[in-house]
């Protein structure tokens, strides 16, 4: 599991450390502060340690492999590109921390790189256990072919949606690994109404007595909650795994945002780390109101900030220990302007 990030210089983090736990991190902040970035940047360390795993750590390998990752999941022009933007020549340097140490790894690079990386520190193992990650933008209606095409032309879409096809091309699991994860299935399931199903490629929602139906014409939010399903029942969902998700949120009403945060918990339990990004108040008041009902699920809520030399990050184990909360102080702002519109009508 991933346990901090130290960053100088990458995007729009000038200098910061940020300590993860090994159960629900919630990003919280306006639009241009950078949550999307940090998410990423994780993601990109999970996915490197896990890929050293299993393709071994010879030192110029992993500086392609972390050029690649980091080039296809931001998609800028060169990798210079992602050092944050000053005059001058600049040098962005990360170091990722693991809760095995054998894990942890650093890199560096300057900002006239086209896909040079400097390995500092270098990782003697690998996470077991791959990495997911959820766009903003739900994948699961327009797969059939995706990946296929992903590789063999260029498409506008950065390498996180290839990545998450390639989790849903895995097999189903079946026998006791598939019993394993049935219970977590199962509240899942029930919010669909029935079971997700694969055939040649193509997604299904199987509905009691109803036969199936094309994801396609499956609610937008139901989309999201079968995409999960099939990722813990083919096993890309594991345990000590981590799942990365980029405003979940979004097209969710308010029914299935909570249906949403008890799963994020469930999945917790399970042992899977959570890192998630929102701008919904709804929602994150509504994770908060479940993780105080339940105890011993690690929770870190981090609030990005902005200032003239860059982005401040505050974080504490309650909503309510960190600030700014933008979301909050807009909606109080709203409630003001709609009392006062109100009280002047009558």
């Amino acid at each position: 599991m991933l346990k901090s990030l130290h960053i100088d210089n990458f995007t729009v983090f000038p200098s910061s450390k940020v300590r993860f736990v090994d159960g629900i991190n919630v990003i919280i902040g306006e639009n241009g502060l950078g949550k999307s970035h940090l998410l990423k940047l994780a993601y990109c360390s999970a996915s490197i340690s896990y890929t050293a795993r299993n393709n071994g750590t010879v030192k110029q390998d992993c500086q392609r492999r972390i050029a690649q990752k980091l080039c296809g999941t931001f998609r800028p022009d060169y990798l210079g590109r992602l050092t944050r933007r000053k005059a001058g020549r600049n040098r962005c340097e990360v170091s990722a921390q693991f809760v095995d140490r054998s894990n942890n790894f650093s890199f560096s690079f300057a900002s006239n790189s086209r896909e040079e990386v400097t390995l500092g520190k270098v990782m003697s193992g690998g996470v077991a256990a791959p990495a997911i990650f959820f766009p903003t933008m739900e994948i699961i209606s327009i797969f059939p072919g995706f990946a296929a095409s992903y590789r063999d032309q260029y498409l506008s879409f950065d390498e996180t949606y290839y990545d998450l096809c390639l989790a849903l091309e895995r097999p189903l699991k079946r026998g006791k690994q598939y019993d394993d994860v049935n219970s977590f299935l199962e509240p899942i399931e029930k919010v669909l109404g029935g079971k997700v199903r694969c055939d040649n490629g193509r997604f299904s929602l199987v509905l009691p007595s109803k036969g199936n139906m094309e994801i396609s014409l499956v609610a937008e939010g139901h989309r999201k909650f079968a995409t999960i399903a099939y990722l813990l029942a083919n096993g890309s969902i594991l345990q000590n795994g981590m799942l990365f998700w980029d405003e979940p949120e979004t097209n969710l009403n308010p029914a299935l945002m909570r249906d949403l945060a008890k799963t994020f918990i469930h999945l917790t339990q399970m042992g899977i780390q959570v890192f998630l990004t929102s701008h919904s108040l709804f929602f994150i008041k509504e994770l908060d109101l479940q993780l105080q009902q339940i105890l011993n699920v690690p929770a870190k809520w981090f609030a990005f900030g902005g200032h003239q030399e860059g982005i401040t990050i505050s974080e504490g184990d309650a909503l309510e220990e960190i600030e700014p909360i933008l979301a909050l102080d807009v909606e109080m702002n709203q409630s003001d302007r709609y009392y006062q519109f109100i009280t002047q009508k009558r």
